[in-house]
């Protein structure tokens, strides 16, 4: 993180050490502080994030002890917006060891990024697939309004899949975005579908996250909801919730019960269509590629289905470059040949 080009520093004593304050690239505040042995104990910044806002990253180091004459700390904490992601204990430290690593070419000479896009596949009438990245959304029609299934990563992607819901399903307002799951990659930009006027469908237990998270000042990276102060309504889901259309289309909600993946992931099933949306339970793999042995988050997808009685024709996902059929589920979940 720190760049020599542009690095602002000044210090000050306090009662345990001393504390050290930088900006790096004019933008990002940095603080050290040394304990009475001169030893780092702490390290504190702030970097954007979709769901955090200005988010605190710390780095705590601990239990410093001589590793054949270095001084090292044996615990390294680290959290993120006040959770923890890191706890590294060190048992053996070795001074400027000699590391030949061979940088890959696409590493050395990354290819540039490629333009974000959104395209849209219909998938029956009124309901279309909305890819062209990574992450995938789904818009349905529900009369006098639309509800999206999705709102991922950032900005900038649910920019784009707002701008294509609208031209696939013009004239109306979009009224709901369905979260399927709290994972930063399926929650990033769903302030977005917030400002555009939408009330968040998550599971019950996300409220509260959400609320908090998104309170946070957005200094370093503001959007649009930040700008415009719109507060977020919400609709909890505890098991199974409904969306009815003004076209009597009707859209459940299912909680997947005990799914590893996570606890409170939802799947959106539209059973006239005899179509369901699914995040991360599965991706269908390619024609003739061979499909390997089943992993307990599509064990638990597949049982659950069976419990909810749901029998899809087609299976959408936010992810995967195809829509999944129910030869493909029986297949990954290890029930080849059932119907």
């Amino acid at each position: 993180m720190r760049d020599t080009q542009d690095l602002d520093r000044s210090a000050f004593a306090v009662a345990d050490g001393a504390e050290l304050t930088y900006t790096v690239a004019s933008r990002y505040p940095l603080s050290v502080h040394l304990n009475t042995m001169n030893q780092v104990d702490r390290a504190r910044t702030i970097l954007p994030n979709d769901v955090f806002g200005d988010m605190v990253v710390e780095t705590t180091y601990s239990g410093y002890r001589s590793f054949d004459g270095v001084q090292f700390p044996s615990r390294i904490v680290q959290t993120q917006g006040g959770h923890p992601t890191l706890d590294l204990t060190v048992t053996a430290v070795q001074a400027n060891p000699f590391v030949d690593i061979t940088v890959p070419d696409a590493v050395r000479n990354p290819p540039p990024p490629a333009a974000l896009t959104a395209t849209s596949q219909k998938v029956a009438d009124g309901i279309f697939w909305i890819t062209g990245g990574s992450h995938h959304s789904l818009a349905v029609d529900l009369g006098d309004h639309v509800a999206v299934v999705e709102g991922p990563q950032n900005e900038a992607r649910s920019e784009l899949v707002i701008a294509e819901t609208k031209k696939v399903i013009p004239n109306k307002p979009i009224r709901f975005i369905v979260n399927t799951h709290l994972h930063f990659d399926h929650s990033g930009g769903l302030r977005t579908f917030v400002d555009e006027g939408a009330t968040v469908v998550t599971h019950a237990a996300n409220q509260a996250f959400y609320e908090k998270a998104w309170a946070a000042p957005r200094t370093l990276g503001p959007d649009r909801l930040s700008k415009s102060s719109k507060k977020a309504a919400f609709q909890g889901v505890t098991d199974r919730s409904e969306l009815r259309g003004t076209n009597n289309r009707v859209m459940e909600l299912h909680v997947l019960r005990g799914n590893p993946h996570n606890e409170q992931t939802l799947v959106a099933w539209l059973p006239a269509e005899k179509i369901l949306f699914q995040s991360d339970m599965i991706n269908p793999p390619a024609q003739g590629a061979q499909v390997p042995p089943p992993t307990p988050t599509i064990s638990n997808f597949y049982d659950n289905l069976v419990r909810l009685k749901i029998e899809p024709d087609q299976i959408v996902g936010g992810h995967g470059a195809r829509i999944a059929t129910r030869a493909d589920l029986n297949a990954v979940a290890g029930k080849a040949g059932t119907n």
